[in-house]
This record gives structure tokens, C-alpha cells and sequence, in this order.
């Protein structure tokens, strides 16, 4: 899977609006008592890029065949957030019996926290400095996660993300004109089974 890069100096975002998005369903049975439920356990990151006005055409190249080989809104891609932050209970991956090594959904981790189904693991495992897709950290166990296990881990570092281009149709006058006039670039955030 591909990685857009916020850290190349010659396509780099100025700015990165990351919004969670949570799927909840709401019902009022008797028009007081409210019930809710979650439809997913974390959130996708729709997030929106946002370029100087003063971007040159050679970094619209670069951004436009970026968007030509994704074909668009078809295929997915990861994004790190530009800046470290702090990040809880994200989702890792589901044990299968078998599999010992992990993507973290970040990089430059530090002050990892490792869940088995909610519970912190205090050892039976390693983190890995990068490595993983896109150059995430990794987590490596001593013992493979039985089959269904959910895997989380609450970090601090960049938070990768998966994502696609929100429009499907964009033309390199039209991207040339958004960027020109300080438009944004809206990326769909996607979850981690999402085709």
C-alpha cells in the first residue's frame, strides 16, 4: 500500500485537519430515554490537506501522479499525521493462532501499551522500530495471539492512517485551481477491513 507523504518538502501539506469519525446509532423509544449503539470500535480519520497558495506546478505533478496511479478514489493509501501526539487504545489486528508480528498504526513510537482483548500485556512481546507497512513500528510477541484476540496499543508518536481520495473525478486544471486558491484535498478515512 502506498504512503502520501507529509514530511517531503516539495509536497507537504501546510496544513492537516484530522476529524474521527464514529458510526453511532441513536433511538429514543419513548421519546425521552435515549439508546445508543456503536457500529464500529474505532475510529476511521477523514482528513483534509490544505497547501500554500503559493505551491509550484512541479508539486502539483507530483500530487496529481499520486492521484492518477491511486485511480482516484479506488485505491486506498496510509497518511501520518504531521505532528506526535498521544494515541489510545488504537486498533492493531486480530490474532490468528499463527501471526507473532504486528503493524503499530504509527511511527517514531515511544510509551507503548499493548492490549490482549482490553487486557495490558506487561511482557511477551517486543516493539520494533519501523519495519511494518509504510515504515510503521511494529509489535512482535513471543507467543502468537489465539484466533479472534483483538490487538490495541496506546502510543505516543504519528498516527498512520488509512485513507482514499474522496473524489474520483479530478481533472489537473481543477486540481491546479483548488490548490491555487488555497482549496483542500479531502481524503476518505477508511478502516483497517475496508477494501
Amino acid at each position: 500500500m502506498a504512503e502520501y507523504s507529509t514530511t517531503n518538502p516539495l509536497i507537504a501539506p501546510d496544513g492537516l485537519s484530522i476529524t474521527p469519525i464514529w458510526t453511532t446509532i441513536i433511538t429514543q423509544s419513548d421519546g425521552i430515554t435515549e439508546q445508543r449503539k456503536a457500529k464500529q470500535l474505532f475510529p476511521k480519520y477523514d482528513v483534509k490537506l490544505k497547501y500554500p497558495t503559493a505551491i509550484i506546478p512541479t508539486d502539483i505533478k507530483i500530487i496529481y501522479a499520486f492521484y492518477m496511479a491511486r485511480k482516484g478514489a479506488y485505491e486506498a493509501f496510509y497518511i501520518y499525521d504531521k505532528e506526535s501526539d498521544a494515541h489510545v487504545t488504537q486498533f492493531v489486528g486480530w490474532g490468528d493462532g499463527s501471526t507473532l508480528v504486528f503493524d503499530i498504526p504509527g511511527k517514531t513510537t515511544s510509551l507503548q501499551s499493548v492490549y490482549i482483548d482490553g487486557t495490558l500485556q506487561s511482557s511477551g512481546y517486543t516493539v520494533l522500530a519501523s519495519g511494518g507497512t509504510e515504515d510503521s513500528d511494529r509489535i512482535q510477541f513471543t507467543g502468537a495471539p489465539i484466533l479472534g484476540q483483538l490487538i490495541t496499543c496506546s502510543f505516543t508518536g504519528y498516527l498512520r492512517m488509512r485513507v482514499r481520495f474522496k473524489e474520483d473525478r479530478l481533472s489537473r486544471e481543477n486540481l491546479t485551481h483548488l490548490l491555487y486558491r488555497g482549496g483542500e484535498i479531502e481524503l476518505k478515512g477508511l478502516s483497517a477491513e475496508d477494501l
